[in-house]
């Protein structure tokens, strides 16, 4: 696959992109939740920030096109979340309900590759699994003082549970011709089904909600 260099992209400090998802992360009711997101945030590559959520063009409401248009995507995924949260048609907790917005924040930022300087020109059909495996080796928890820590096992139990809905959000669409080594994860429990809800339905082109950008 072409890969494009990372200076192509500007660079950002961890506090910037922190300040892209102000509006999203104030749904996250949790502050230790909340407080983890915006670490993981922190460590997002920077072609994300700039780069469109279809790499082609053919999927996405046309806000989520362009530059930016993955950020945008991400945010609308979060917004029917949130609109959702009030109904909870699958009766998540609210600590579940956290770490699906947490999720959504993160399922897509290694959509084209774990890094900048491995950035790929095309989505990476396993992005789902790099991204969450990115979050799960966030912290190194091999080291004795984490091993041993009632709240670095608390951290460790809230990352699984973020990655875990990132890693199935595709949904059904677990393969492709494209990759054909990979499957991906689907769907197993309600948290896992609400992330793929939401993103499916901020993909949808019939669903254009380009005003709240």
């Amino acid at each position: 696959m072409k890969e494009k260099k990372s200076n192509m992209y500007p660079t950002l400090t961890a506090e910037q992109k922190v300040a892209v998802f102000k509006r999203e992360l104030s749904y996250i009711k949790d502050l230790e939740i909340r407080t983890l997101t915006e670490e993981l945030i922190g460590a997002i590559p920077n072609y994300f920030f700039d780069i469109p959520a279809s790499s082609t063009g053919k999927y996405h409401p046309d806000y989520a096109l362009g530059q930016g248009g993955l950020v945008r995507h991400t945010k609308a995924a979060c917004l029917f979340a949130n609109i959702l949260r009030t109904p909870n048609p699958l009766q998540l907790s609210e600590y579940e309900l956290d770490c699906a917005i947490a999720a959504l924040i993160m399922h897509d930022t290694r959509k084209s590759g774990i890094s900048d300087e491995a950035k790929s020109q095309y989505t990476r059909f396993d992005h789902p699994v790099l991204a969450a495996e990115a979050v799960r080796t966030h912290f190194n928890f091999d080291e004795p003082f984490l091993s041993v820590d009632d709240m670095a096992k608390n951290i460790q139990l809230i990352l699984n549970t973020i990655a875990r809905g990132i890693e199935s959000h595709m949904g059904q669409w677990n393969t492709s011709s494209y990759s054909p080594g990979v499957t991906l994860p689907v769907p197993s429990d309600p948290l896992q089904h609400f992330v793929h809800m939401c993103d499916y339905l901020a993909s949808r082109k019939e669903l254009d909600i380009k005003n709240l950008f």
